[in-house]
C-alpha cells in the first residue's frame, strides 16, 4: 500500500468538505509544520517535510481515487492458503520465518527480532474498512517466542500496525527501532514504548 497517513488525513478532510465523509469530523491539515518532528533543515529535510534528493514525490489523494475507481485495480483473491509454523523459543543459527508481506521473525544467537509486524485483519486506520488480509500470518500470534526487538521500516499501514505493536508491547515490551518521526506515531498509542530512533533511516 502506498498511501501515507498524512495523505489519508488530507483525503478524509477533503471528503468531509465535499459532504462525502460519512459524518467524519473535518480535520485541519497544516502544511506549515511537521507534527511528527521538528529540527534543522538538511539534505533530506526542508524544515517541514522529509524527502529523497532526486527522488519521485509521493502520489497524492487524486491518484488513489484514480486507482480505486479507474478500473485498473487487479482482482484481490478471497483467500490464500498458508501453512503456519511454530518457531522454536530460541535459535543459535540464523533462522528466518516468513509471517507475511514485510513481517519476518529473525532468530539468531538467542535473540528474536520481528520486522514490520502486522497481525491485524486489515491494513487500514479503520477496523471495518480497507484492504483485508487474505493470507493468515505464517506464525499465530500466540505461538510467537519472546520478542526482543522490532525493526520498523516506515509508517504505511501495512508496515506500522499500531494494534499489533500494542499487543507486542503488552506481551513482550520489545525494543522498537524505527526511523525518525515514527516514534511520535507509536507513542500516541503506546506512551511507554521503548524506542530507538534510527536517524540515518533504514
Amino acid at each position: 500500500m502506498g498511501m501515507k497517513r498524512r495523505n489519508f488525513l488530507k483525503g478524509t478532510a477533503l471528503l468531509t468538505a465535499l459532504g462525502l465523509g460519512g459524518g467524519t469530523a473535518a480535520m485541519a491539515i497544516s502544511s506549515s509544520r511537521n507534527r511528527y518532528y521538528g529540527g534543522p533543515a538538511s539534505d533530506h529535510f526542508d524544515g517541514t517535510r522529509f524527502f529523497n534528493p532526486g527522488g519521485t514525490p509521493p502520489s497524492g489523494f487524486s491518484d488513489l481515487l484514480k486507482w480505486q475507481f479507474g478500473g485498473t485495480r487487479a482482482k484481490w483473491p478471497e483467500q490464500v492458503p498458508v501453512a503456519a509454523s511454530k518457531p522454536a523459543a530460541l535459535a543459535d543459527d540464523l533462522t528466518i520465518t516468513m509471517v507475511g508481506h514485510a513481517t519476518m521473525l529473525i532468530q539468531m544467537a538467542g535473540v528474536n527480532i520481528l520486522t514490520d509486524p502486522v497481525w491485524s485483519d486489515r491494513a487500514s486506520p479503520l477496523a471495518f474498512a480497507g484492504p483485508k488480509r487474505v493470507a493468515a500470518p505464517g506464525i499465530a500470534f500466540a505461538d510467537l517466542p519472546r520478542i526482543d526487538a522490532i525493526l520498523l521500516s516506515h509508517n504505511h499501514y501495512d508496515h506500522l500496525d499500531l494494534t499489533t505493536l500494542a499487543s507486542l508491547h503488552a506481551a513482550h515490551a520489545p525494543q522498537i527501532i524505527t526511523p525518525l518521526g515514527n516514534d511520535a506515531i507509536i507513542r500516541s498509542t503506546i506512551p511507554d514504548a521503548k524506542i530507538t530512533v534510527a536517524i540515518g533511516g533504514m
